[in-house]
């Protein structure tokens, strides 16, 4: 009776050891994946915060535009526009979307544009010709022109850009005082080349 009572009395030790190393696995595991998750969530916090640019997308995801950390750029929620980025010195980047409109080219659409632009400011200057290029074998359209804000007393620049997809339009208006031109002489070219179409 004795062996018996010894046997199961070895038999509980070896399981009472055997459910003590599993949760001690157990723990040791979950440990383990907390503080890797931590420390990788950390690292690649550090690494964005490290990166010489920032990505803004849209909230759906369809558009991305990666630009110089330099500009200051911070991105607003907005019902108009895909993006909205401003700055603190007055850089406005504004990127829409438009349906396709059938039986007329991207330049007629961008010409009408302009003509919009011309009426709803009065005070402009230095307004460039519609200028098309090619990106992606895509033609773009762009034009520039300079115009006084009344309310603000300040001279701006504005670029509009005009890309042309399967699902639509996008447009990219580019705006900043005059004065800071040579701040933002590769904002343009920057913006274009840094522009995709998810």
């Amino acid at each position: 009776m004795n062996e018996i009572f010894n046997f199961h009395k070895e038999l509980n030790i070896k399981k009472i050891i055997l459910l003590v190393v599993i949760i001690l696995i157990i723990i040791i595991t979950i440990s383990s994946i907390v503080i890797f998750k931590f420390t990788y969530s950390n690292k690649i916090e550090q690494d964005t915060n490290s990166l010489p640019y920032t990505i803004f997308t849209d909230k759906n995801n369809s558009i991305k535009l990666t630009l110089s950390k330099d500009y200051g750029l911070t991105s607003f929620s907005s019902d108009n526009y895909l993006l909205e980025l401003r700055s603190d010195n007055n850089l406005d980047i504004f990127v829409s979307h438009e349906t396709l409109i059938e039986n007329r080219s991207l330049s007629d659409i961008a010409k009408a544009d302009l003509d919009a632009y011309l009426k709803e400011y009065k005070t402009y200057s230095n307004l460039s010709e519609l200028r098309e290029f090619k990106k992606d074998d895509k033609s773009i359209y762009t034009y520039s022109l300079d115009y006084l804000d009344s309310q603000i007393k300040t001279a701006f620049y504005l670029q509009v850009i005009w890309f042309e997809t399967e699902n639509g339009y996008y447009i990219i208006d580019i705006e900043f005082p005059l004065d800071d031109l040579d701040n933002y002489k590769n904002i343009i070219n920057e913006t274009i080349d840094n522009f995709k179409i998810l």
